[in-house]
């Protein structure tokens, strides 16, 4: 498949997406249209410094939407976003397609480089672990081009990730689906993104090298 927007006014379908809401808040954010891009909405009254996880108000600055076209094998997904304070838009890839996210991975954007975590239910509850990360200095108001890509091998799956042609991988279980949904969260501050695009991607040599016998 190959699919792009540029989320400038009066330039994509909100109809092409599903808003998503967190599992572990009942507060959510709302996207702002901005001449050039979408940014989530921060309550007035709300401290930057109150936006961070683990704070009583961080849900009421998040925001997810997943692209509603499920994708199947090896994608790449990117998007052009930027933070205002510290953190931290991200590309999320779904298991499904509900108004509530469920298992999930996070391909997260902050001030001090990139972390992938997978979002899950352990006893009804939602949990989350840390798969992998990069450490890199980056820069409130900067916009960056982060990328992310699924590759569906006979030997696993694989997600590769980083900023333009600078990045690192990870493996995933092995019941992560061929088959899954993509899209954009804002949290943890304002966040705003530019763009999103979708691509089928083939096997890159390297990739090939890693997951032959």
């Amino acid at each position: 498949m190959n699919y792009q927007c540029q989320f400038s006014a009066n330039s994509w379908d909100q109809n092409d997406w599903l808003l998503v809401r967190s599992p572990r808040w009942e507060a959510h954010s709302s996207w702002n249209q901005e001449d050039h891009c979408i940014a989530n909405v921060l309550p007035d009254d709300l401290d930057p410094s109150e936006t961070q996880m683990g704070r009583e108000r961080t849900g009421e600055t998040y925001l997810s939407m997943l692209f509603k076209q499920q994708l199947s094998g090896s994608v790449r997904i990117e998007t052009t976003c930027s933070f205002v304070e510290r953190m931290a838009p991200l590309i999320v890839l779904s298991r499904e397609l509900s108004p509530v996210h469920k298992e999930h991975l996070e391909i997260v954007l902050y001030d001090r480089g990139i972390n992938i975590w997978h979002h899950f239910f352990n006893n009804n509850k939602p949990s989350w672990k840390l798969l992998a990360f990069q450490d890199i200095d980056l820069l409130p108001n900067q916009q960056y081009r982060l990328i992310a890509e699924l590759h569906c091998t006979k030997k696993g799956k694989f997600l590769y990730t980083g900023l333009n042609t600078t990045g690192f991988g990870c493996r995933l279980s092995d019941d992560w689906p061929d088959e899954c949904y993509a899209g954009i969260t804002a949290c943890e501050g304002r966040n705003r993104f530019y763009n999103f695009a979708v691509s089928d991607i083939l096997p890159s040599d390297t990739m090939h090298e890693r997951v032959s016998d």
